[in-house]
């Protein structure tokens, strides 16, 4: 995954989205605020202040609503 899309996601009026990853799982980004985008690194508060530390090679799509963490 290029990690600008998700830079763009975020800068563009944001819209509730989902990281879906290698391993299966998906992480609701429901605020721009939950989310920290690095040069390698993503960032993703969950429910119940879950801090995802996620490697971009792991995000194979970013769905466009946000489902559960």
């Amino acid at each position: 995954m290029n990690i600008e899309q998700i830079r763009q996601r975020l800068a563009n009026g944001f819209k509730l989205f989902t990281l879906c990853l290698s391993d299966g799982r998906k992480l609701a980004v429901a605020h721009p605020a939950f989310v920290a985008v690095g040069r390698r690194v993503v960032v993703v508060i969950g429910q119940g202040d879950r801090v995802n530390t996620v490697d971009p090679v792991h995000i194979v799509s970013i769905g466009d609503k946000a489902t559960e963490t």
